[in-house]
């Protein structure tokens, strides 16, 4: 099985047709609901930006057919006091047929990687507490649990 990860640089409507779906399927496999067409244009709007701006970042991962399978979204805020650079990975997903074979951990990597490029001084994931298989994951690649994040709907 051969795959690529490739960052995006330019905005591509393929690719970003390719990842609206998969956040698709992603929507109905966490939430059991898909998207809507103003749920989609959203996203498209959303990729973009993060691919054109120096502060967001979108890889995606292609398989040997040059199919995406899987994409990562990752954001860096900075500090107004001290302008030190935080990221965020925002989004990562993998079809499930791709899962458990090591590409989610070299697409974090890929991420990863591109944080160290920015100089960024620390990495954030947000989980839901319920999430156990996603709480699995991001502590199985060495990301530790930090604080909780309290809510009120």
């Amino acid at each position: 099985m051969k795959t690529n990860i490739h960052h995006l640089n330019n905005v591509n409507p393929q690719y970003i047709k390719e990842i609206v779906d998969l956040w698709s399927e992603n929507a109905l496999e966490t939430a059991e609901c898909g998207l809507d067409e103003q749920d989609k244009e959203m996203i498209r709007k959303q990729l973009n930006q993060y691919i054109q701006s120096t502060y967001g970042a979108v890889f995606i991962v292609m398989n040997e057919k040059r199919v995406t399978i899987g994409y990562g979204l990752a954001s860096m805020k900075q500090d107004l006091v001290g302008h030190i650079l935080t990221g965020q990975i925002d989004e990562v997903y993998m079809t499930p047929q791709y899962r458990r074979k090591k590409l989610g951990k070299q697409l974090v990597g890929e991420l990863i990687s591109w944080f160290h490029q920015q100089d960024v001084s620390s990495v954030h994931v947000y989980v839901d507490v319920e999430n156990e298989p996603a709480l699995h994951f991001w502590e199985g690649i060495g990301l530790n649990r930090a604080l909780y994040i309290l809510s009120k709907h």
